[in-house]
């Protein structure tokens, strides 16, 4: 009897081996793929070399993220963004790199400008990528994005919110430029609203693009979402910091308010200085 258990603990051993290569590999290609993608995104310091000052917090929830932020000069012309992907981790990541080469392409080989018109023609892009070549069915992945075009010379700002708001602070005085009704994706109506708001830039003016992720997180004494009242009432008490400074007290208070509660999403959030 005592060997027939032996013989029988060997092969259960033999049977978990390969399971766990496999989880070990599984694990070093979701890695790979996670330096992959953040060597797609730009650097922290692009943001401060081109505004007068900036932060970027780029915290995914799993290895890779469904958030992502990007920036590009064309001409006179800044344009940055932050995108909030369907979904996180590897189907996130997917979309997100998807939405980033794009993006890109707009701006270089097309020469578009305006923001609501980059807007959808990032859409079409989106929805032909991953349903022109199905069978049957619909995917609906997508993104809700911020999406901005800055002048400096000319002191002009534009901005398109598909599912995002652009919070500004100038003077003391917080303003929420609210989110358009429509995201990044496939519809059912067909029916998509992207709009652009121009306003003027002034010096001193600090504008913030973020994801859900922040103000979504559970925490606190009751378990509750920080939410976007919080979120606002943080971002004006700590106006007057540098923006490195402003990134360290967003970093620590999502730590504190999280506390032991796991992360439920990926969190992106960007500051600029003008």
């Amino acid at each position: 009897m005592k060997a027939i258990a032996v013989d029988e603990s060997e092969q259960a051993d033999k049977k978990v081996d390969p399971l766990e290569n496999r989880a070990r590999e599984m694990e070093e290609s979701i890695r790979y793929a996670g330096s992959l993608q953040k060597s797609i995104l730009p650097n922290e310091l692009i943001f401060k070399s081109v505004f007068k000052d900036a932060f970027v917090i780029f915290q995914p929830k799993d290895i890779v993220s469904g958030d992502f932020y990007w920036i590009s000069q064309h001409d006179q012309d800044i344009y940055f963004a932050v995108a909030d992907c369907t979904g996180h981790g590897v189907p996130g990541a997917m979309v997100n790199i998807a939405g980033n080469t794009i993006l890109k392409q707009l701006i270089k080989q097309e020469g578009m400008r305006d923001p609501s018109r980059i807007i959808t023609y990032l859409d079409r892009e989106l929805v032909s990528l991953f349903n022109d070549n199905l069978t049957k069915g619909r995917t609906y992945d997508g993104m809700d994005i911020v999406f901005c075009r800055f002048n400096m010379e000319e002191g002009v700002g534009e901005f398109c919110g598909a599912g995002r708001p652009l919070i500004r602070i100038r003077n003391g005085e917080l303003t929420e430029f609210k989110k358009g009704p429509s995201s990044v994706g496939y519809a059912p109506n067909g029916t998509k609203i992207f709009e652009t708001v121009s306003f003027k830039i002034q010096e001193n003016d600090q504008f913030y693009l973020f994801s859900d992720g922040y103000t979504d997180q559970f925490g606190g004494e009751n378990i509750k979402k920080f939410n976007r009242k919080r979120f606002r009432l943080l971002l004006t008490s700590i106006q007057e910091m540098s923006m490195d400074q402003q990134k360290k007290e967003l970093q620590m208070t999502l730590r504190n308010w999280k506390g032991k509660q796991e992360q439920i999403d990926d969190v992106c959030v960007m500051g600029i200085k003008v």
